[in-house]
């Protein structure tokens, strides 16, 4: 069953948008953002500040604010900064970066029960379900359980990984705004039924999908999002 908290309005579109068909006949698939949508925050970004307090991160500057950096490349280009954010984890040990995302989803108290009571609903239709994040690949697949899925129904940005280390080599598709829609084509194969978002970072995803819907902060009744929603005439879900 849907959360009780999820609006009449919201719960009534999704319900409609699942009598409907994959356009190509194929099994129908929905894809979620995660950061903003399914939790509250950004655990990726949560994860980058924890690497710099504790100076885990290698070949940096600890000399300049590492943090400050990476908002800065972000306003001026939100791909470029996220790849930025994932680069900046080079030649630590994939082994490692995974065992500290895994203690970071664990410990990580944003979870909406909400959003994965939904994403249950949504499998029990018969759709297939993935994440898209802008977030980086582990942290994501660590999280992913948490929101009610499988790791290997997720994509995040990477790099490259050699001899077991981290490069600062970005794996293509980049997984933020159009490179979003690459991933899904490339790795699903299919325009999605349903996609939901919560920012900019979404739109493309969101234009994308037969069904867009878009989750939004109740402080925050006019962030740009639910404002282009709201224009457009998309299901609005504000927690």
């Amino acid at each position: 069953m849907l959360h009780p908290t999820l609006s009449k309005e919201f719960q009534d579109a999704l319900r409609l948008a699942l009598e409907h068909h994959c356009e190509d006949g194929g099994r129908p698939l929905a894809a979620f953002d995660a950061d903003g949508t399914l939790w509250r925050g950004d655990i990726g970004e949560s994860l980058l500040r924890w690497l710099i307090a504790g100076k885990h991160l290698l070949d940096v500057d600890y000399s300049i604010d590492i943090w400050d950096d990476y908002e800065h490349r972000v306003a001026q280009n939100r791909t470029a900064g996220y790849v930025h954010a994932v680069a900046l984890m080079k030649r630590i040990p994939e082994s490692q970066i995974s065992s500290w995302c895994a203690q970071a989803a664990y410990a990580w108290p944003n979870y909406r029960p909400e959003m994965k009571g939904l994403v249950d609903f949504i499998r029990g239709h018969g759709v297939e379900v993935c994440i898209i994040s802008a977030s980086n690949r582990w942290i994501i697949a660590e999280a992913a359980p948490y929101a009610g899925f499988r790791p290997e129904e997720t994509a995040g940005i990477a790099v490259e990984v050699r001899d077991g280390l981290l490069t600062e080599t970005p794996v293509e598709p980049v997984t933020c705004n159009q490179g979003k829609v690459e991933a899904i084509q490339k790795r699903w194969g299919r325009r999605p039924l349903l996609a939901f978002g919560d920012s900019f970072g979404d739109k493309e995803m969101l234009e994308y999908a037969q069904f867009p819907f878009v989750i939004g902060e109740l402080g925050k009744p006019d962030a740009p999002m639910v404002k282009l929603a709201r224009e457009r005439g998309w299901p609005i879900q504000l927690f």
